[in-house]
């Protein structure tokens, strides 16, 4: 058998909406602020300003110009200067804010996006 390397298994994610928005990630006693690159509706892609670990849990402020949310989140992974962050929804409540939050920034995204005529 002929052994790949370099391969990942495939695993499902979420439609992703690239954005360029502020958010903070506070861990322990630190508040680290960095730029969010893409998000879904079950996680985010950061570039922050500090390092953390795959593993840490903090609170996670949402800074888009459609308004804020502040959500639990965990590191998923580290990927170069990116780290992805997936959302740990202590409540049913939460899960479907974020959901809201998320369509209301892929339609803002969508309608910045339009080029109109006059």
């Amino acid at each position: 058998m002929i052994e790949l390397r370099g391969i990942r298994k495939f695993e499902y994610r979420p439609c992703r909406v690239a954005t360029g928005f502020e958010v903070d990630f506070a861990v322990g006693n630190e508040t680290l602020r960095g730029l969010c690159h893409d998000v879904s509706d079950t996680g985010i892609r950061v570039k922050l300003d500090g390092a953390v670990e795959v593993g840490e849990s903090g609170l996670l402020t949402l800074r888009h110009s459609t308004g804020l949310l502040r959500l639990s989140a965990q590191v998923a992974y580290i990927d170069n200067l990116h780290v992805g962050l997936v959302f740990t929804f202590e409540t049913p409540r939460d899960r479907t804010t974020a959901t809201e939050y998320m369509a209301a920034i892929t339609n803002h995204t969508a309608d910045s996006m339009i080029v109109r005529f006059p």
